[in-house]
């Protein structure tokens, strides 16, 4: 049976050949494509809060987490994120932040500068006879370096990353310090 066609095809064949020879070129490629490195760091993290401010009668120094990924994009150019939680007996503390950096290799050390943007919620643990905790969510923004030292190929160690974070709580500007460690891991090209 035809159909006026001249070459009687199946259509499944003929998009199938159409849809590999589209991407044919793409698959060859690959080899040239370069994906950018992209750096995960996870570890312990302290927090002087300046909490004198809110009515407690001496600052709190806290303990916590952080983690963060960083992805460098041109010549020590890069941008950076992170997130940290930090917690003592009366209070909590959240930071969700990011930003530009700016790397600097030296020798075998790494040593970045960033500023980051974001947000940071406080929250009372122990607020006294109501059930709810109060809690509050403001900008912040930070100013910090780092410095790395490289343990394997693709895993770093931080011994030492300061920062000088700034963030409203309940009405008060507070200005705090936040020092943290932990190791970094690269993925992608190096």
């Amino acid at each position: 049976m035809t159909n006026g066609r001249v070459f009687p095809i199946d259509r499944k064949i003929t998009v199938l050949t159409l849809i590999l020879a589209a991407f044919s070129p793409a698959a060859a490629a690959q080899k040239f494509l370069k994906l950018p490195s992209v750096e995960i760091f996870g570890g312990y993290s302290y927090l002087h809060f300046q909490s004198t401010t809110l009515g407690f009668s001496k600052q709190l120094n806290m303990s916590g987490a952080i983690a963060g990924i960083s992805i460098p994009i041109y010549a020590g150019l890069g941008i950076s994120g992170d997130a940290s939680a930090h917690y003592s007996g009366d209070l909590e503390a959240y930071y969700f932040m990011a930003g530009p950096q700016y790397r600097l290799q030296w020798r075998a050390l790494r040593l970045t500068g960033h500023g980051l943007f974001g947000k940071g919620r406080s929250r009372l643990r122990n607020p006294g006879t109501t059930f709810n905790e109060p809690s509050t969510l403001a900008r912040a923004w930070a100013v910090g370096g780092e410095l790395d030292v490289p343990l394997r190929e693709r895993m770093w160690l931080r011994p030492l990353e300061a920062d000088y974070v700034t963030t409203s709580a309940f009405g008060s500007t507070l200005h705090n310090l936040r020092i943290s460690s932990g190791l970094i891991f690269i993925f992608g090209k190096h």
